[in-house]
């Protein structure tokens, strides 16, 4: 797990039940029923200065590449709409490893409550995931090539998504 953002184990690893989802977990909620992100006004993002900040205030443990809604590579987050900032930047629903359900857990309950999948792009699918953190290691991965979570034809193992919950972990299925 050497090269692996720390988002990516915060959104892809915990034990959990459907009853922990959290406020900030409805937030995602919100989103995939809208299809439309928060602003950063809305959702309080701002960026801390560099050292007085970070230092003072004890943020160096919140930051937007700890928690679970960030697209490191992307420099993007599943509930604040627009770039952010991976080091420096935080909103009101930073969440971090073990707060709330997994991202890809709150999909789940989504599309088990409406009825529909997200589309191929809402996924962020990518060719090749990081080792350990692949379609093939996915609970959410059926071997016939799909995928329970994200609409498309072809989902091969070695690919990934922004919602991959590793086999074991997350709420029962």
């Amino acid at each position: 797990m050497d090269d692996v953002e720390e988002s990516v184990v915060a959104k892809s690893t915990g034990q959990q039940e459907e009853k922990d989802m959290a406020l900030k977990d409805a937030a995602l909620y919100n989103v995939l029923s809208s299809k439309k992100k928060m602003t950063k006004d809305e959702s309080g993002y701002k960026e801390q200065e560099k050292s007085e900040e970070l230092e003072t205030n004890n943020y160096n443990n919140q930051a937007c590449i700890k928690c679970k809604f960030n697209l490191p590579d992307e420099k993007k987050c599943h509930i604040v709409e627009g770039e952010i900032n991976n080091e420096y930047g935080i909103s009101n629903f930073f969440s971090s490893k073990g707060d709330g359900m997994l991202p890809g857990d709150i999909v789940w309950d989504f599309i088990k409550k409406t009825g529909r999948k997200l589309e191929y792009e809402e996924g962020h699918v990518i060719g090749k995931g990081a080792e350990g953190y692949q379609c093939k290691d996915c609970k959410y991965y059926m071997y016939s090539d799909r995928c329970l979570l994200i609409k498309g034809n072809t989902f091969m193992p070695e690919m990934s998504c922004a919602f991959v919950v590793k086999i074991g972990n997350g709420t029962d299925l």
